[in-house]
């Protein structure tokens, strides 16, 4: 079922035009995918590798969001207790390769589309709208995953986290996508699910749309300056009249 829409968020983003949207851009994980399970247990297997604690699902999740690097991080700092963990730390450039190697093994495994999330992007494209991936998972995953998914042949642009020298929040990846598919930023929107895509999204001046099911961590996402909030991907769709 679709998920209720909130009307008073419907009418916030009707007015900044749903009709006149040329381009929808779109994160991946925990906005298209729900990939949560596969990432966290890849992590969980570098961690153990380096004889280490796992962190699990449910926190691993909340890690997800910000590239490979960040959840790297991010869970380091978790099970080692240190907080000054950054992603230039050698011994997380370390895990970082060592997650990789272990993400690529599973990453298809138990990672599925979100409801609707074909759908959405097929009607969208068929009302004649621009359709772009911007995503902070690195190129050889995102070229791994999308033809599993039938996802392929869909977009128009696809900036993937190692393609640029930064990531979202930064607005370099949104630009890309916009310049590759001559929209200028006032008639497009982000869809996404975490502090990243809305931080790139407001940064890049294009409208900013979050999912409520996503990976947002500590993110109020009702309450953080979205646009507009969604609970089902064809929401994007419905009641355009």
């Amino acid at each position: 079922m679709l998920g209720r829409i909130n009307n008073a968020m419907f009418l916030h983003f009707s007015e900044i035009g749903l009709k006149s949207m040329q381009a929808f851009l779109f994160d991946f994980d925990g906005t298209l995918v729900d990939s949560a399970p596969d990432l966290t247990r890849a992590l969980d297997f570098a961690l153990a590798r380096a004889g280490l604690p796992g962190v699990g699902l449910e926190l691993g999740t909340k890690m997800v969001g910000q590239g490979a690097g960040k959840l790297v991080a991010q869970a380091l700092c978790h099970v080692t207790q240190d907080k000054d963990i950054t992603m230039e730390d050698p011994f997380c450039h370390l895990l970082l390769s060592v997650f990789l190697e272990e993400y690529e093994a599973v990453c298809t495994e138990t990672s599925k589309l979100y409801p609707g999330a074909i759908e959405v992007i097929t009607t969208l494209k068929d009302q004649g709208k621009q359709i772009g991936l911007v995503t902070n998972k690195p190129r050889r995953f995102v070229d791994l995953m999308l033809p599993v998914f039938n996802l392929n042949n869909l977009f128009d642009s696809i900036v993937a986290g190692d393609d640029l020298l930064t990531k979202k929040p930064d607005p370099d990846m949104v630009y890309k996508a916009l310049a590759d598919i001559d929209i200028a930023p006032t008639a497009a929107c982000l869809v996404g699910d975490s502090r990243a895509d809305l931080g790139a999204a407001q940064a890049a001046g294009v409208a900013s749309i979050l999912v409520s099911f996503g990976y947002a961590g500590d993110l109020k996402v009702h309450d953080c300056g979205a646009d507009r909030v969604i609970n089902h991907l064809m929401e994007l769709v419905i009641d355009d009249a």
